[in-house]
């Protein structure tokens, strides 16, 4: 895999790929210095160093798809994302490509120009090919494909060195188009295009740097879309659109109307809320028979209509996430929830919610209420920590060295409450305990497929509960506390910043992200705009010097 010949340390190929020096957005030649305007950027703000950030494996599909159409995006098996600190994005940034990994991208990238699009591919050169090895139509393929794969203009080296390869692939083959697709799946194996590549200017403060134009269309791109930049975005960037807040905001509206924004959008709260799980979350047959990946998926899809409803649809306060009295159900999932006549829901539907059942918002969910569940039990401990750490994130501490966390028998107690009471004795239990069981336990009326019972083997189940002092029975009443709890949405916009810079933030950054918390506010907490403006602060458009 000719292509893996490293990093410079502008984060462009080394010489072994160029064949020359280039800078960031591609133009030959030293940093002349720029203005670096730090338009609206805080004192106090130091962001983070930038790194390098390996494609996610979803961006890499879909910009597959969108530079050689959808046939490509089928053959592609890239990498599986590795989490840290909870997110693939901070993964993307901080782990190395293995061997293993190496390998998959090449044959994912050779799999990808196999399957092309011919027409999507013969839309990057005007000219009809003279014969197998016409160097002047092939420089023009080269030249436009590479600036959309690379998210940036190719400097001269890099034209040379494609199209000498093209040129011997078509030469060998006698097929001037599988020496495109040669070129093709060369470029997909660059770190060009399978990272994203930030280096930034000089700004008017030492230690920050602002994004060039191609460098925030690209990130605009990926955080919004999770897709690359096309032609008309990097035309804007280069342009000098992208150049200050107000223009970032004229764009990103534009780019909020696309339909993968939506996706971008669900695809961010299946991973933060851990919806995603449902495919792989084991569940004893025996004891949930109605569980199967059909009824799994419906979960899935039902969290994903209520992201993408109130960000898009109803434009409504996405705060009601947590205690909305509607959801959207098909016949699997009406007949889960016990709804009548389930039947007459063939496809996704909006519903109110039994009030009975106590239900409401994401906690009464049962695809989230499966994942924070054991295989055969509930488990309130697992719930108060996802409330804890991902709604709020507040850190729970490790238990202490050599503590038993076993629950006692189950045969001993009817009751997952006394169950728990019984292992919160141990003063070495309670402290964690204390912080996470109480949340937990009021959704206990939802079992561990969140089907509503008031019973546990026998026994009529006590679902009342606190959060921090404050009472609550069941899930919207959980959620109508949380959605007025400060902390809950700071969480999320911070969780928003983690996913679009792939870092957790530093203290220095916090005063930038505070004011987005308030921007959000200013804003009645309506997620599409507040998309504009997250990235339109300098905390998404200034970083740190390089790695």
């Amino acid at each position: 895999m000719g292509c893996y010949s490293g990093l410079d340390g502008r984060g462009n190929g080394g010489a072994a790929e160029q064949g020359g020096d280039a800078t960031a957005d591609g133009t030959a030649g030293d940093d002349d210095g720029g203005t670096g305007a730090d338009d609206g950027v805080d004192a106090e703000f130091e962001p983070a160093p930038v790194r390098l950030r390996l494609l996610l494996a979803r961006q890499y599909v879909r910009s597959v798809r969108d530079l050689l159409g959808e046939a490509s995006s089928l053959a592609v098996t890239p990498p599986n994302d590795v989490a840290i600190n909870g997110f693939d994005a901070v993964g993307a940034s901080q782990l190395s490509l293995t061997d293993a990994k190496v390998d998959a991208f090449e044959a994912s990238a050779r799999a990808a120009a196999a399957a092309a699009d011919a027409t999507k591919l013969a839309a990057h050169h005007t000219c009809v090919p003279s014969g197998p090895t016409d160097e002047a139509c092939l420089r023009e393929f080269v030249t436009a494909f590479g600036r959309l794969a690379f998210r940036r203009p190719l400097i001269v080296e890099e034209q040379d060195s494609y199209v000498g390869v093209g040129l011997a692939a078509a030469a060998d083959l006698g097929d001037f188009d599988l020496g495109v697709r040669t070129v093709v799946a060369a470029m997909l194996q660059s770190p060009n295009f399978l990272y994203q590549v930030e280096v930034g200017e000089p700004g008017d403060v030492e230690g920050r740097r602002r994004l060039t134009g191609v460098e925030m269309a690209t990130r605009l791109s990926f955080f919004l879309r999770d897709s690359t930049p096309d032609a008309e975005l990097l035309d804007l960037a280069e342009a000098g659109a992208l150049d200050d807040a107000d223009g970032v905001r004229e764009v990103a509206w534009t780019l909020v109307e696309s339909p993968d924004t939506r996706v971008a959008l669900a695809d961010f709260a299946a991973e933060v809320f851990r919806i995603r799980e449902l495919a792989t979350v084991p569940k004893d047959p025996t004891v949930f028979p109605t569980f199967s990946p059909e009824l799994a998926a419906a979960m899935g899809d039902e969290t994903r209509a209520l992201v993408t409803h109130l960000a898009f649809d109803a434009d409504a306060d996405f705060r009601d996430l947590f205690d909305a009295d509607f959801t959207f159900v098909d016949a699997q999932l009406a007949a889960h929830y016990g709804l009548p006549n389930p039947e007459q829901y063939t496809t996704p539907t909006q519903v109110v919610l039994p009030a009975e059942q106590l239900r409401g918002g994401l906690f009464g969910h049962a695809g989230l209420l499966s994942v924070l569940g054991h295989v055969t039990t509930t488990s309130p401990t697992y719930r108060g920590k996802f409330i804890r750490t991902q709604v709020l994130c507040q850190d729970i501490p490790a238990p202490p060295v050599g503590v038993d966390t076993t629950l006692p028998p189950a045969a001993e107690y009817a009751t997952m409450r006394q169950r728990l009471e019984a292992h919160m004795a141990d003063p070495s239990c309670a402290g964690c305990h204390k912080l996470m069981d109480p949340m937990g336990l009021g959704l206990e009326n939802y079992d561990g497929i969140g089907s509503f019972r008031t019973i546990e083997n026998g026994e009529t189940i006590d679902a009342n509960a606190d959060v921090d002092g404050q009472a609550f029975a069941g899930a919207r009443a959980l959620g109508a506390i949380l959605k007025e709890d400060p902390e809950a949405t700071a969480c999320l916009v911070r969780n928003l910043f983690r996913h679009a810079t792939g870092h957790i933030e530093l203290p220095t950054e916090m005063v930038e992200i505070d004011e987005l918390t308030a921007t959000f506010a200013d804003g009645d907490y309506r997620m599409r705009a507040f998309l504009v403006e997250l990235v339109a602060s300098p905390a998404f458009r200034v970083v740190g010097e390089p790695e």
